[in-house]
Formats: C-alpha cells, structure tokens, sequence
C-alpha cells in the first residue's frame, strides 16, 4: 500500500489510468473524496457487499494488443510495483532521501506509460490524428506534466511551458501548434497577458485557446467565446477537456462592421 498525506482541494493522479483523486474536505475522521475515472475503472466502497443479488454486472474493458506491445506493458508495470513496494519500504524505514529517489523513478515510469500513445480509448490502436497539436502553459510542474501526459495518451503532441514568457520563446521557434491551454496565475506573464498578445498576432489566427484556472472570465478581464474559445473551472475534469478538443470549437469569427 501506498501511503500519502494530502490536504484539502490536493489531489493525487495516475495519468497512465486516467484517473484523479481529490481531497475536496477533511472534517473529523471522515475525508470527502472526488474521484474522476473513466467509465470502465470500476469503483467500490470496500464497506458495501460487491456480491449482494442487486450487484450490477461488471464493466469490462478488453484491449486487443499484439504480443510485444504486451510484453512492454507488462515490464513497465512490473517496474512500477516493484518501485511502490521499493518506496514504502524505504519510506518506513526512515530512509527518506532513497525513498525520494525512488519516488522520482516511479514517476518516471508512470510518465512513460502515459505518454505512450499505444491505445485510444476505444481499445483500438491509437493513430494519431491530423493537427494534434497542443502547447500546455502551466507554472505547476506536476499538474503540467500529469495533463500533458493525459493529453499525449489521447493521441495529442503536446509540448510545455512554465509560463507566458517561456510559451512566447516556444511560439517563436515553432510551428503554431491547433490549440493552447493555459493558466491564469503564472509568474512573470500570466495568462490574461499572455493570451492578449497571441491574439494581437495575425500568426496565432486560428489558434484555439483554452484556459484553465481557478478563475473566472469576469476576474481576468477576459471574454469567452472572443479572446478564449473555452474556459475549464479547476479541478479539471480532462475527459471533458479531451471531448471539447475533439469537437474542433474554432474562435468565432469577428463581427462585420
């Protein structure tokens, strides 16, 4: 078992799963969870009978995958337990700087099973689609690397930034990638700043923008639907941020004179 201490509105993640556990309220001995997975993780309450007559049948999700593509899965899970259970025995033991080592290589190998696009969510092999572009501009560096990751799994190149300046740096020496997702508080160029000036450049036309903040529209000084294509709420459901992408929202275009 894995131990970890988190405080209220953390969350934990397993991008390789696509699922998010949230800490929404801790009040008491009682802790209030939001889990976000998808449709075919099964979730149960180890208090409640799973084999009582009105049980629902379980959901099954059968992945047809050709022979090598499951002998490196199963390496790279292989490595993840043996981390796990390398990392709670370090971590009872006091051994806390190792512990910390091999936390990092477990979320190194988690990375890696999460940006290998081997599946799409129906089961089929993945094929990447046309124009799947993204540049994610986020400060926190989990939080980045976990979407990213999320993203790359459903078939999306996605390259990063720390903040407006370093997204500007990106843009300059890049192709214009079909979407931006960004955040509003960022050091030295938020978001607000930031997306202002890729609008004001006739280079980004075309370029959905997508924002991703604890804010609203009203706060930054922003307009939905005209400077911001789409606006998520944090926490982020990224399954409805991966739906919106693949729906094409494009910038609606400016009114005549």
């Amino acid at each position: 078992m894995l131990v970890l201490s988190r405080k209220e509105d953390q969350k934990v993640c397993f991008p390789g799963l696509g699922v998010t556990v949230q800490v929404l309220r801790v009040k008491g001995s009682a802790v209030r969870l939001g889990v976000d997975a998808p449709m075919e993780v099964r979730i149960i309450r180890d208090e409640l009978d799973d084999d009582g007559p009105d049980k629902p049948p379980p959901r099954t999700h059968v992945i047809p995958l050709p022979q090598n593509l499951r002998h490196d899965l199963r390496n790279e899970l292989n490595s993840i337990s043996i981390a796990l259970h390398l990392f709670k025995q370090e971590a009872e033991a006091g051994y806390f700087k190792d512990a910390e080592a091999t936390f990092d290589k477990l979320v190194h190998h988690l990375e890696d099973l999460s940006s290998n696009p081997v599946l799409s969510q129906d089961g089929s092999l993945a094929t990447e689609p046309e124009q799947s572009t993204a540049l994610l501009v986020e400060d926190e560096p989990n939080e980045r690397e976990m979407l990213a990751g999320f993203l790359r799994m459903n078939g999306y190149q996605v390259a990063t930034a720390g903040d407006g300046l370093e997204a500007f740096e990106y843009l300059e020496s890049n192709e214009k990638p079909s979407v931006i997702l960004i955040d509003m508080r960022m050091p030295r160029c938020d978001g607000a700043t930031t997306i202002r000036r890729i609008r004001e450049n006739p280079a980004f036309d075309g370029v959905k923008i997508f924002a991703i903040s604890g804010s609203t529209p009203e706060e930054n000084g922003l307009e939905q639907g005209g400077e911001v294509n789409r606006w998520f709420t944090k926490p982020l459901n990224p399954r409805s941020l991966v739906d919106a992408l693949a729906t094409g929202v494009t910038r609606p275009e400016p009114s005549a004179a």
